[in-house]
């Protein structure tokens, strides 16, 4: 399952018993970049960690599944006329049941596991969300940063022009309590991103440990590969998605419960009785071999017959609900990679451009006194949201691909 895990995602899960630690490859947590979050996740989370322990859960189910009940013995002691009785019942229906329950116990073993692989890709993805919060706090952080510096010159501006009987003093005013509030809005994305990067400790497994306080990420470029076609990211997932192949084994898995239940209408105990057939009840012992056997004439087990099939029709339609969730998933997931890749280079190459020319024509001729406050407000205020809406494209790109691997069952561009 391990492998299984590490095929997946690229990464191998840790031993959840022992202190979180960094995987090798993960040279310093100071410097994550989003695969090495996806590592240490996969290699500290306790929460992932509980769920890996189902699998011991249903190890166990099988070991029960292939034990046999123990033969009944009894034995009357000989007293008064009665001789000495031995009996012996072995439940042979029990090997005849042995085989559906063994094979039902291994699917549902095989359906945990893939269950489990699936776990591990949701927390690859919740990793790199995380991961994408941090770098996009940072980004804003910055750009509120710069932001807090242009407003504070425009202030120093109107304050020289106010000086110079060049603006009113209400400018003035107005210019100060921008560059006072763009300070404050510097300030409160500093927490924004300290809240960030606490709740990617969390998701790593490093909350409680020193090795999680100097936690940072390393930004990386964008990949901005186009997804292949839709048919082609189906395909694949259908072939990669582990909770495809549980539901495929959890119909496998109701079907030998069903034969089970239906190999349960017939009990037989093989019998064995041994008396002594010498004077006074003494030796030489005679075995006498015999079966007893249930006559099915009023109960045919059609309860647990019922409940089985029942069991496989639901399985059957939980199956094609989730294949139906995939292909709209994926639809969905697709869609909108494609439209947040449009939009980020469309603003980024066209919009963002013109907004910074404007906003540095209004600075220039507000400067020399050509243009009102008004103006370069406008022009500012534009200029600031434009960049936090390029911070925000940029992340909606990167939790776009994130979720389109999560629906896909690996990285779609990975030959």
């Amino acid at each position: 399952m391990g492998r299984e895990i590490q095929r997946a995602t690229r990464h191998a899960p840790g031993d959840p018993t022992r202190a979180p630690t960094l995987p090798p490859g993960v040279p310093q947590p100071e410097a994550l970049r989003e695969d090495d979050a996806v590592a240490v996740a996969l290699w500290n989370s306790a929460a992932f960690g509980a769920e890996l322990a189902q699998l011991d859960a249903s190890q166990a189910d099988l070991a029960e599944a292939g034990t046999l009940p123990n033969p009944t013995l009894s034995l009357l002691l000989p007293i008064g006329p009665r001789q000495l009785e031995l009996t012996a019942l072995a439940p042979i229906s029990a090997l005849i049941q042995r085989p559906y329950r063994v094979k039902a116990a291994k699917l549902d073993m095989e359906r945990v596991a893939r269950g489990l692989v699936q776990r591990g890709l949701d927390l690859a993805r919740d990793a790199r969300l995380a991961w994408i919060e941090v770098e996009a706090a940072k980004a804003r952080a910055q750009a509120r940063r710069d932001l807090a510096t242009t407003w504070r010159d425009v202030a120093r501006v109107a304050r020289v022009r106010h000086e110079a009987g060049d603006a009113a003093e209400i400018e003035v005013a107005t210019a100060e309590a921008d560059a006072t509030d763009a300070l404050d809005q510097s300030e409160r994305a500093l927490t924004d991103l300290a809240s960030s990067l606490a709740r990617l400790r969390l998701m790593l497994g490093l909350a409680e440990v020193p090795l999680g306080k100097g936690l940072g990420t390393r930004s990386a470029p964008i990949d901005e590969e186009p997804p292949p076609e839709e048919a082609a990211l189906l395909q694949l997932a259908t072939a990669s998605r582990p909770d495809v192949r549980a539901a495929e084994l959890a119909i496998e898995a109701a079907g030998e419960r069903l034969g089970w239940e239906k190999a349960k209408i017939f009990q037989l105990l093989g019998r064995l009785d041994v008396k002594p057939i010498g004077s006074m009840g003494g030796p030489p012992l005679l075995p006498l071999p015999g079966g007893q056997i249930e006559i099915p004439l009023f109960d045919w087990n059609p309860g647990g017959r019922g409940r089985a099939e029942a069991e496989m029709a639901a399985s059957a339609h939980r199956y094609r609900l989730l294949k139906q969730t995939m292909v709209t998933d994926i639809r969905l997931a697709r869609m909108q990679f494609v439209q947040a890749l449009s939009s980020l280079r469309r603003f980024r190459e066209t919009v963002l451009p013109l907004l910074e020319r404007a906003a540095a024509i209004s600075y220039e001729s507000f400067k020399v006194g050509a243009e009102p406050y008004l103006v370069v407000l406008d022009a500012t205020r534009r200029l600031r949201d434009a960049r936090l809406r390029r911070i925000d494209l940029e992340a909606e790109v990167r939790r776009a691909r994130a979720a389109l691997e999560r629906h896909v069952g690996r990285r779609p561009n990975v030959r």
